[in-house]
């Protein structure tokens, strides 16, 4: 366990390395590291940050820090940080806690009356928010308004009550640095919501029947009133919805016709003709004596996202409020202990989820695509810079707070050679993976779209790739993918210095995202075949001055292109999550110099490099499929046979092979047998096998 002193420091420490790295105020970097975690726990979506501090009408305080427009539920997050980065935890006041609470909130209102714009630069990220507010006031469900501190806050001031804006909800969100603290300790890495059903339901709760339960899970059905499940996401919004739910969910049309016509015409029947949603929860409180829910923990709906939303916007667009009183709707709920909730939730959403088409992979921590990125980043050394006398590693982070709860657990010397090994900077995570190759897959638009988005798309496109040929992500693949994150990285660091970036300071991630994009375009345009030399990026751990040069060049052209006056959609970072964009910025003529083009690489040396990767690697995969066979007990392979030939699971020459692990028969598996019997154990299992997996 981290102390919160301990934690506090690591997150200065985070802080002042994005500060370093991206030009920013520490208060900007404040911002957007924890708007990250929160992006992580489930509270946002897509945060945008900014800086605005300013007066409005009456001389009033208006300040914002972030903003988040995309949440399925159409409510509208808007952040305010208040940041000290003083070396001792501070106490933040009542006084200036709703100070600055009100300053945003003042901010929200100018921006809906329109009383903001006057006299106010239409360039601005703080103008162009307020035009996003001012013509979405009408429809947005919910604003909620979070205050982030580094200092703790105010034991008079833990919790406020709920206000409104011209009639619409606020709710007011108060995240200190114990908070985030108790964030970070907790098991799952999300904050889990506590939700008391008697506030719908009166003391008897609602009525369920618990069908199964085992050790790790107990599993109840239910009929949940349409009103209660639109109360529920009215009230919490995609907080309720699992990540990969989330990001799935569109509004098209925002209700499902035909949620719409069966709630309107025949409500009755809203419990035969809908499929009902599947939800997870680490703990459930029952009546006494009975199976009635009166408690949910942590509830995450995995499946029936899209009918959730339709009966919540069915209910607030209805004029009839009676509309949904004889709408019910049937629920399965999971109740996983919450030590097993980060594997066992992901695969009931992959499981419930399967008629969409992401396959194995709604992608998460534990597949094996992550698995073999953590691997090679243990195992792969990185040249040593110039000027250095040891080699490092790249520090991939498969789970959220692997690098520091691996880092925390060892005694001071050894956390320092900790760090010399994986030095902060070469620490990056799933998110940033995807960023970094979606960028120069060409797809800026798509990583503009938000980290959630950007995965999901990167997830698919692995996962299709991964099923037509694993054995193309190898060593070479992972070096590639650091060569594109140094390049990422540097393209970053050095638009951030120039004077034009500098004049308005806007728009980072979207204009270097746009660049990578568009020398991957350049390259493959006027390369001839020609190909950037990723391996010298890699060797050197760096990107040469001809490269930088040339990217800066394109970054300034995409910086006046994103900005354009004549964009169809005002708001810039909205504007840049138009594939309409990308198509602009792609078509801009932009020459690449002499020098550059002579920097390219030869295409069949690359393919040889390639090539050679995925032969070891299949090399590799057959070297760990037998020691894969021989970790497992003899007597288990014995409970395997028995179990395959009772229940008709594999051939004749299954069986052969199964009985080199059984010692019916002298020798070891070869590696395409060692396959072989692999593919019969994941079939013994689909068949209820429960011994071991492959």
């Amino acid at each position: 366990m981290v102390e919160i002193t301990d934690y506090r420091s690591n997150l200065l420490s985070t802080v002042g390395s994005i500060a370093d790295a991206e030009g920013e105020f520490l208060a900007t970097a404040f911002t957007q590291r924890c708007t990250e975690i929160l992006t992580e726990a489930g509270e946002f979506d897509d945060v945008v940050t900014l800086d605005f501090e300013g007066v409005g009408a009456r001389r009033r305080k208006l300040k914002v820090n972030g903003y988040d427009l995309e949440n399925a539920d159409n409510s509208v997050a808007l952040i305010v940080t208040s940041f000290s980065g003083t070396s001792e935890t501070g106490v933040l006041s009542s006084t200036d806690a709703k100070s600055t609470l009100k300053a945003v909130q003042n901010f929200l209102s100018e921006a809906r009356d329109g009383s903001f714009f006057e006299g106010r630069e239409e360039s601005s990220a703080a103008f162009q928010l307020a035009y996003d507010l001012h013509h979405r006031a009408a429809n947005v469900s919910r604003y909620r308004i979070y205050l982030l501190t580094d200092d703790r806050l105010s034991s008079r001031l833990r919790e406020l009550p709920p206000e409104s804006e011209s009639g619409i909800p606020v709710d007011l969100h108060l995240w200190d640095i114990e908070r985030f603290h108790q964030l970070q300790e907790s098991q799952s890495g999300r904050e889990p919501l506590l939700i008391d059903l008697r506030a719908w339901t009166g003391d008897g709760g609602l009525p369920a029947l618990e069908v199964e339960a085992t050790n790790e899970v107990k599993t109840y059905l239910a009929s949940v009133p349409g009103n209660l499940l639109a109360s529920l996401y009215g009230r919490y919004g995609s907080r309720l919805l699992e990540s990969n739910v989330r990001s799935y969910l569109t509004n098209r049309g925002k209700v499902n016709k035909g949620i719409r016509e069966t709630v309107f015409a025949t409500p009755e029947r809203f419990m035969a003709f809908n499929n009902g949603i599947t939800a997870t929860a680490t703990s459930v409180q029952t009546k006494d004596g009975s199976s009635s829910l009166i408690a949910i923990e942590d509830l995450q709906i995995v499946n029936g996202g899209q009918t959730t939303a339709s009966l919540f916007f069915v209910d607030k667009e209805s004029k009839d409020k009676s509309s949904l009183d004889r709408v019910h709707v049937p629920m399965k709920l999971v109740v996983v202990a919450p030590e097993l909730a980060s594997d066992l939730v992901p695969s009931i959403s992959r499981f419930a989820n399967s008629q969409n088409a992401v396959s194995a992979a709604d992608f998460f921590s534990n597949s094996p695509f992550h698995v073999r990125i953590e691997e090679f980043s243990r195992r792969v050394l990185a040249p040593a810079v110039a000027g250095a006398t040891y080699d490092t590693k790249w520090y991939y982070e498969r789970t959220r707070g692997q690098y520091e709860n691996e880092r925390n657990k060892l005694p001071a010397a050894s956390a320092a050679r900790f760090d010399n090994q994986y030095p902060k900077h070469q620490k990056f995570d799933k998110p940033a993976l995807a960023k970094y190759v979606m960028s120069w897959e060409q797809r800026p638009h798509t990583v503009s779209g938000g980290a959630q988005k950007n995965f999901i798309a990167f997830a698919d496109m692995v996962a299709k790739r991964w099923e037509k040929d694993e054995s193309a992500f190898n060593e070479t693949y992972f070096k590639e993918a650091v060569a594109k994150a140094i390049l990422f990285n540097s393209i970053r660091a050095h638009v951030v210095k120039t004077s034009w970036y500098q004049e308005e300071r806007a728009y980072l991630a979207n204009i270097v995202a746009y660049t990578v994009a568009k020398l991957a375009h350049l390259v493959e345009t006027q390369g001839r075949g020609r190909l950037l030399n990723l391996d010298q990026i890699w060797r050197r751990q760096a990107v040469s001055e001809s490269l930088l040069d040339v990217a800066l060049d394109v970054a300034s052209a995409v910086q006046k292109i994103l900005t354009n006056e004549q964009r169809p959609v005002r708001n810039v970072t909205e504007w840049a999550k138009k594939v309409e964009c990308w198509n602009i910025v792609a078509a801009y003529q932009i020459a690449l110099p002499l020098e550059f083009l002579a920097s390219l690489v030869d295409p069949s040396a690359v393919a040889e490099t390639r090539r050679n990767a995925r032969q070891t690697q299949k090399i590799d995969n057959g070297i760990n499929q037998q020691m894969r066979l021989l970790e497992v007990p003899a007597a288990h392979w014995i409970e395997l046979r028995d179990f395959a030939l009772s229940n008709r699971v594999g051939s004749p020459t299954d069986i052969g092979i199964l009985d080199l692990m059984t010692g019916r028969r002298p020798g070891l598996p070869s590696e395409r047998q060692a396959a072989r019997l692999l593919a019969l154990v994941g079939a013994a299992n689909a068949k209820g096998f429960k011994t071991f997996s492959p």
